[in-house]
């Protein structure tokens, strides 16, 4: 053994970070950052249905996987809506999403099962209207 190596990191040769300069590559970033629409919603739309889907009484763990998946769905939903909250129906809703999302807060292992699956449906089928409200949105842009 060398005497650098008895040192974590002495034996690494520094090397400055270096970029693509390849176009195609920059190309498809370029593309990446201006796409129209940032938001997944067929992934949004396949855990809506999964759990609206649900039966009685499905697993406790599956419960709060999806009900993870729903609340980061819709947080991302209300961080990327930029539309007119003056309507009453929008508003509404946006109250009810942000209910929601509080009440996911005091949600842990203890709380009933039945709780915990109504907060999923709730946060399944408030979900699903705000991409409505962006499907039209988006269809009013054009």
């Amino acid at each position: 053994m060398t005497a650098n190596r008895r040192t974590p990191g002495t034996h690494w040769r520094h090397q400055t970070p270096t970029f693509t300069q390849d176009p195609q590559t920059l190309r498809r970033l370029l593309d990446a950052l201006n796409r129209d629409h940032p938001i997944d919603f067929a992934t949004i739309s396949n855990t809506v249905t999964e759990a609206l889907a649900a039966q009685l009484p499905p697993e406790r763990a599956w419960v709060d996987i999806i009900t993870l998946r729903l609340r980061g769905h819709l947080q991302l939903l209300l961080t990327e809506y930029d539309g007119d909250t003056d309507a009453p129906a929008t508003l509404a809703l946006h109250r009810d999403a942000y209910r929601l999302l509080a009440l996911c807060d005091t949600f842990d292992p203890d709380t009933p099962p039945l709780h915990a699956y109504e907060l999923m449906r709730a946060l399944a089928e408030t979900t699903r209207s705000f991409v409505g409200l962006h499907a039209a949105v988006e269809g009013s842009d054009r």
